[in-house]
Parts: C-alpha cells; sequence; structure tokens
C-alpha cells in the first residue's frame, strides 16, 4: 500500500513477537498469578523501549524525531533503560526526597557500605542522590531501595550500570569508573 512503512511494520512486528514469546514464558512461570500486574508503559517510555530495542536508523530517527525530546535526553534514557527498564528510566528522570525512614536505611548502607581500612569518598547530598565530592559519580536511591550507579559525562548526569543493594559497589561499577 501508499504510503506504508514496510522496515517499520517489520521491526514493529518481530518486536511484538519477541514481547509475546516473553509474556508467555512470565505467564508459565511459578507464581505468575500471584504477581502483581505491571503497569502500562506511558508513550515515553515505549519509545525508549523501541528505541532500546535497536531499530534501523530511519526508524530510530523518526522516534527520536517523534518523542519530544532532544536526542542526548532520548540516548540517556535508551541507556537506563538497558540497565533496568522502566525502573531504571523512573531513576533517572525523577528527583525524590525520601522519607524519614527510608532516608535513615539509606544512610545506614552508606556507613556500612565502606567498612574495616576502606575510607568512604566525601558525599553530598541532594534529595535520592549522592555525589562522590570532586569527582563526576553519584549514586541514587531508589525508591525501591536499591542503588543506581551515575556518571557525569559532558556535564550530564548518565546511567552508569544497572542497581544494586550496596551503594559501593555502585559506585564502582565499570561504567562509573573515572
Amino acid at each position: 500500500a501508499e504510503g506504508l512503512d514496510v522496515a517499520a511494520l517489520e521491526f514493529l512486528a518481530a518486536d511484538a513477537a519477541v514481547r509475546a514469546q516473553r509474556l508467555l514464558a512470565e505467564a508459565l512461570a511459578p507464581g505468575h498469578a500471584s504477581s502483581p500486574v505491571p503497569a502500562a508503559l506511558t508513550v515515553w517510555q515505549d519509545t525508549v523501549r523501541l528505541t532500546a530495542a535497536g531499530p534501523p536508523a530511519p526508524i530510530a530517527a523518526r522516534l527520536a524525531a517523534g518523542c519530544g525530546r532532544d536526542r542526548t535526553d532520548l540516548a540517556r534514557a535508551v541507556r537506563a533503560w538497558e540497565h533496568g527498564g522502566a525502573a531504571a528510566l523512573t531513576v533517572l528522570e525523577e528527583e525524590w526526597t525520601p522519607d524519614a525512614a527510608a532516608l535513615a536505611r539509606a544512610r545506614v548502607q552508606l556507613a556500612a557500605a565502606w567498612e574495616g581500612d576502606e575510607r568512604a569518598p566525601g558525599l553530598r547530598a541532594a534529595g535520592n542522590r549522592w555525589t562522590v565530592v570532586g569527582a563526576d559519580l553519584q549514586v541514587r536511591y531508589g525508591r525501591d531501595g536499591r542503588w543506581w550507579p551515575y556518571r557525569k559525562e559532558h556535564g550530564r548526569w548518565w546511567p552508569a550500570g544497572p542497581a544494586g543493594p550496596d551503594p559501593a559497589a555502585a559506585l564502582a561499577m565499570p561504567g562509573s569508573q573515572g
């Protein structure tokens, strides 16, 4: 049909097949019936997910043009998605202030992260973000209690790895090293 983008249709069909296979595997997994239903993706999250799937260049350009954000924002979002899907994207985009209990848990984890002779780096806190003083390294505390490593690149904070329970390990991620 005239105006039909065959390459885009092929990409979307392949993506749908991969997602259907994953959903079927999850549905057949033990305990699935008692698992909470995941939230539906927003248009932005689905754009990031599709871009992370590696579409051909013309389709990636269309996704970038249609998302209402600049290419750098989309690239940062894709990197976050690659490290942890929608949860990682939320940590990239959402700055929040932990309540007293969450802040206390975070401080305990930070204090315990560097034990023995290992010296903790100087950290400057702002909301759920702890930045290493004098370095382009940061850890972000997720609402789920996990730590996400970030590294400053070209003046902006970029995701540097997947989340983990230990802030020191997050800072030591290969992608978070200078």
